[in-house]
């Protein structure tokens, strides 16, 4: 017998591992994080004189952010869609 992989997802509480979490409290958590990646792009400025550098980190920190963000609410929606289907 095998297991829905949404099974075991925590969606209420806390849970420090990340890949427990639902896809909705994964994009909540990836929102939470968003001070924190715009306050290490500041720190990368700083510290790096290279502006090459800083803006390498720059561009690959947000991309994977915001790549981050758009799959986790996509999937978020994906299931909340396929939850309300079986419901109908």
């Amino acid at each position: 017998m095998t297991k829905n992989c949404n099974d075991e997802k925590i969606d209420k509480g806390f849970e420090l591992v990340y890949w427990n979490l639902s896809y909705r409290r994964k994009f909540i958590r990836s929102l939470r994080t968003i001070p924190f990646l715009i306050f290490t792009i500041i720190l990368g400025w700083i510290v790096w004189k290279s502006v090459l550098v800083a803006a390498i980190f720059t561009i690959s920190g947000v991309g994977i952010g915001i790549t981050t963000l758009i799959y986790n609410y996509k999937k978020c929606k994906n299931i909340d869609n396929d939850v309300t289907d079986k419901f109908k």
